[in-house]
């Protein structure tokens, strides 16, 4: 029926679900123009959304912050912000403003909580955002943390560290102790230190681990997977992936614990060139896995693909359904 506003008669509680998946900018602009009807939705919103990328667009980039304060200082203290994302790459955001925002999304019973600031910015992150005992997801990137004491996460589920440098080599191991129940784990852009799979540290729920990092050793990764029974999914990459690998002899530990013996169903193993080490990691899993339903290598180089092709099909499988794919 022309003419008839049918968005604006239904319910507020899923009017605030659609305007939940757009940037608060774009909510708050939007609803201030239409009816009364629609003028305070906003203030409901469980999701809060700060990206700057808007105002620099409009080459009004120091009008980010007073919008961010407003746009939080502006709901009812007793309305719940359930997903706090920000996102900025001006320099005029400064750290003391991050911390304020960050504490009152905690403060409101945050669940996930995404950062992204200015790339490598050095921003002191409050200790509350690690004991957050509401927090299910946490996703950190383009960060210098400099200080962690205590980590204490009871619920998180997803944790993804992308371009995160860390002051203390300790503190990855810290966060990751923290996280009894987590179930998808993201690393990105780190160089792993020797003590990143920490012997005392195991991981009971983990389903899903990325690692995509550079000077990776292949022992670090067996370990994870003896320490992680439940893992399903393993897709590791990165620069000079294998290099070096410090199995101990026998090439293979001499038994098969943690996942591989009855959860791991999908292995990725991204820019494998071949080496000793790849191959000898992946003959470990294809041989130990058993209910593996597929084993994914890409970007191998060009010049040697055909014997390496011809090495790995030739890797019993003690799975009967596991698949190869060369991409």
């Amino acid at each position: 029926m022309t003419g008839v506003d049918r968005i604006s008669v239904l319910p507020d509680a899923i009017l605030v679900h659609i305007l939940s998946f757009l940037s608060s900018q774009t909510v708050v602009t939007a609803t201030s123009t239409l009816s009364t009807r629609w003028r305070d939705l906003w203030l409901s919103v469980p999701t809060v959304d700060l990206d700057d990328s808007l105002f620099r667009l409009r080459a009004k980039p120091d009008r980010f912050v007073p919008f961010a304060y407003a746009v939080l200082l502006s709901r009812d203290a007793t309305q719940p912000i359930l997903n706090f994302r920000l996102k900025y790459r001006s320099a005029s955001v400064a750290s003391c403003d991050v911390n304020f925002w960050l504490k009152i999304a905690i403060q409101r019973k945050v669940e996930t909580v995404e950062f992204s600031p200015f790339f490598f910015s050095h921003v002191t992150l409050p200790t509350a955002i690690f004991t957050c005992s509401r927090l299910l997801v946490l996703k950190l990137q383009n960060l210098i943390v400099d200080r962690i004491s205590t980590v204490h996460l009871p619920l998180l589920k997803t944790l993804h560290i992308d371009l995160v440098r860390f002051t203390n080599g300790e503190y990855l191991e810290i966060i990751l102790s923290g996280c009894p129940n987590i179930h998808h784990l993201k690393i990105k852009g780190l160089e792993l230190q020797q003590s990143f799979i920490p012997l005392g540290v195991t991981f009971p729920n983990l389903i899903h681990v990325e690692l995509f990092v550079s000077q990776c050793k292949w022992i670090w990764i067996v370990r994870l997977l003896n320490n992680s029974p439940l893992l399903q999914v393993l897709d590791i990459g990165g620069e000079k992936l294998a290099r070096p690998l410090v199995l101990p002899d026998p090439p293979y530990p001499q038994t098969v614990t943690g996942c591989l013996s009855s959860h791991l169903r999908a292995c990725t193993m991204r820019n494998f060139l071949g080496y000793r080490f790849d191959i000898r990691f992946a003959t470990y899993v294809l041989q130990n896995a058993r209910v593996l339903k597929k084993m994914i290598q890409n970007s191998m180089e060009e010049r040697d693909k055909y014997q390496i092709l011809k090495k790995i099909s030739k890797v019993p499988r003690i799975s009967a359904t596991c698949e190869l794919l060369f991409e």
